[in-house]
């Protein structure tokens, strides 16, 4: 399948780069446009002093997303990004990166408030997941496990419906009835996944303000094993202080395949809080905590992060921040105590 759909995916941003490449007056952050058709993207780079590792210098995304807005019926987006390139190591050595189709869609607007989405995208599950570009995101570190215990990107076909009331709640279901399309490699994740159906509502509580709630049930590819997962998530604005949170727990079932991770629980759960403090403008102190409990080992996953954040214009962040493990790394995401700084631009 991955290597069917490549040629589509080729195709389809020749036919966005055309118009693009006679666009003029682009300002950094805005990328280009022309006419009904967009270019953009992000860089990310970061050093990493893991305490019991070798410091590295990593290319951590360069990604490059393009769309148009055709019709009714056709409006096709594609992002395609280099991740994980490891530019310089502590003692030598490099790592090179992976190049991966993260999203490869269509949208038709069926109403004003009613669109059908197919093809590859990001699962609405919470906050995390959705708004994933570095520079838009407050920490360095993603939750390293709560956002990575479910299918995180579903190929298939999704419905969304946004009221744009301020007042009906948003809702996308989605069904992915065979395999992620451009399946990444062991490097990026270690689970893959079947069969998924979900949905997500979010509700509005006001401008920035909302709560939500998810669901998932899918089959996990390495172990056989079905899962069936509900979440919560809620951000809240008090002045200078934003805090987001978000809780999932997911039930496992069925018999492990031969030679994969036996089930130590029935059960996963994962939540973490984030508090994110304006200082100035510009700089911003955060805090974030988070306790996970994977189902293939006995104790939990503890960490705590404390970092800043220096945003001098708005497509361009820098942050600093420092990690503290406690407890067992989590198999999908093994942690390590240490600092982690990065530069993120959008173009």
């Amino acid at each position: 399948m991955r290597h069917t759909l490549l040629p589509l995916v080729l195709f389809q941003l020749g036919l966005i780069f055309s118009p693009i490449s006679h666009a003029e007056d682009y300002e950094l952050g805005q990328g280009w446009h022309a006419g009904n058709y967009y270019l953009s993207g992000y860089a990310n780079i970061e050093v990493i002093d893991r305490f019991d590792a070798p410091t590295r210098l990593d290319l951590d995304d360069l990604s490059l997303f393009a769309g148009g807005h055709i019709s009714q019926w056709v409006n096709p987006f594609t992002e395609v990004e280099l991740s994980k390139q490891t530019l310089i190591q502590q003692g030598g050595g490099r790592v090179n990166g992976d190049v991966i189709v993260e999203r490869f869609y269509n949208d038709a607007m069926l109403s004003e408030h009613d669109t059908l989405r197919v093809g590859k995208i990001l699962t609405p599950l919470g906050d995390w997941n959705l708004v994933h570009a570095a520079p838009l995101i407050p920490i360095i570190t993603r939750p390293y496990t709560t956002a990575r215990g479910f299918d995180a990107y579903m190929s298939g076909v999704s419905w969304q419906h946004d009221p744009e009331d301020g007042v009906t709640p948003d809702l996308q279901l989605y069904w992915q009835p065979d395999n992620e399309w451009f399946k990444r490699p062991t490097s990026q994740t270690l689970r893959n996944f079947h069969n998924v159906l979900g949905g997500h509502i979010n509700m509005s509580l006001g401008l920035v303000n909302k709560i939500g709630a998810s669901s998932q049930h899918g089959q996990l590819i390495e172990t056989g094993e079905t899962f069936t997962l509900y979440g919560v998530n809620a951000n809240k604005s008090f002045g200078k202080l934003r805090l987001e949170s978000e809780a999932i727990t997911s039930h496992f079932s069925g018999a492990v395949l031969p030679g994969a991770t036996p089930r130590v629980h029935d059960h996963e759960s994962g939540i973490f809080g984030l508090a994110d403090y304006t200082i100035t403008p510009q700089w911003h102190g955060i805090l974030e905590w988070e306790r996970y409990q994977d189902h293939t080992v006995n104790m939990p996953s503890i960490n705590t992060l404390v970092a800043v954040a220096y945003r001098p214009s708005a497509p361009m962040v820098w942050k600093l921040e420092y990690i503290h493990q406690a407890g067992v790394s989590a198999s999908i995401a093994p942690i390590q105590t240490g600092l982690k700084a990065s530069f993120s631009q959008l173009f």
